[in-house]
């Protein structure tokens, strides 16, 4: 079995600090089917913008989401599937 290194070993710490708070896990499983605005993961979660999108912020920091703007609003994606089968790995 091929050892991880440092960095790789850093990594995984990093983004599963990320995914250690129950919203995030949520947002990223809201993600799982497809993209969607901050305005959308809010009402699918039955929470605020605001909180959404500052979680929002740490997932793409850690590299699980990315994002783009259209028009005035920005859209968020899993950066890899295996995010979401990752959670639910988890989960199990």
């Amino acid at each position: 079995m091929k050892r991880l290194s440092g960095e790789q070993i850093a990594l995984v710490a990093g983004r599963s600090r990320a995914l250690g708070d129950a919203t995030r896990v949520r947002i990223a499983m809201v993600l799982e089917r497809g993209a969607q605005s901050v305005g959308q993961l809010a009402e699918a979660l039955g929470s605020q913008q605001s909180t959404v999108s500052k979680h929002l912020q740490v997932l793409f920091h850690a590299g699980l989401v990315q994002r783009c703007r259209e028009a005035s609003a920005v859209i968020y994606w899993l950066s890899a599937a295996d995010v979401a089968e990752w959670c639910r790995y988890l989960g199990a």
